[in-house]
């Protein structure tokens, strides 16, 4: 039986990963050259570090860059870019329909718990989560299952009583390699992967409401 709802953070709560591609892909330009999106996409929802941007960069175009001050632009441009998204839609319903169902809710993130706490308590909605688990509280990140046992370990509920809720491959992968069941919900940005191994894929939480995922969950289905 379900007793947690875990969710990812970016792409999942709000769409950071959207302009962190654009931006991205606009400065690839400025050199003369093209980031590819298949690329790209295939490191979402994992560690940063294991795509060197910069190095890919310097590659195609030829140029060594200044490192520091390439990545204070785009942090810049990035940061303006992502302060006024909202939370996605279906999100807070969500949930508060577990919190009506006396469910835990939690977060496990592969970014920094400095960077998701951020951004939900500018957007007032940071007390309403149980548990956050950031980059900075395990070894490994997504892929990796570490998050989501830890995640679950806090909440004080067996992985397979908890439903993640999670945008990218990376993300369904880690959900799936600790025993949740597993709802993906892609983005723009990761629409076109291969999200075979998750137990349910819906276009966006405002498609189905949770109680028919748990409901689909707790049947085994």
């Amino acid at each position: 039986m379900i007793e947690a709802i875990i969710f990812d953070f970016d792409g999942v709560i709000v769409d950071t990963e959207t302009p962190d591609y654009t931006t991205w892909q606009g400065i690839f330009e400025s050199y003369g050259v093209e980031l590819e999106r298949e690329l790209w996409t295939g490191f979402i929802g994992g560690g940063i570090g294991e795509f060197d941007v910069y190095k890919h960069l310097e590659d195609l175009s030829g140029v060594t860059v200044d490192r520091v001050e390439l990545r204070r632009q785009m942090r810049s441009i990035y940061l303006a870019a992502i302060e006024e998204s909202p939370v996605l839609s279906g999100v807070l319903d969500y949930i508060d329909c577990a919190k009506d169902m006396g469910l835990k809710v939690g977060l496990a993130s592969s970014s920094s718990r400095e960077w998701v706490e951020g951004h939900l308590g500018r957007r007032g909605i940071l007390d309403r989560f149980d548990d956050i688990r950031g980059s900075d509280d395990v070894d490994m990140v997504k892929p990796s299952p570490e998050l989501y046992l830890s995640s679950a370990r806090e909440l004080g509920v067996s992985p397979g009583n908890a439903m993640a809720i999670e945008d990218s491959v990376n993300g369904v992968t880690a959900a799936k390699r600790a025993g949740l069941y597993c709802v993906a919900v892609p983005n723009s940005m990761t629409e076109a992967l291969d999200f075979s191994l998750a137990d349910v894929r819906v276009p966006s939480l405002a498609h189905m409401p949770l109680q028919s995922l748990i409901d689909r969950a707790n049947r085994g289905s």
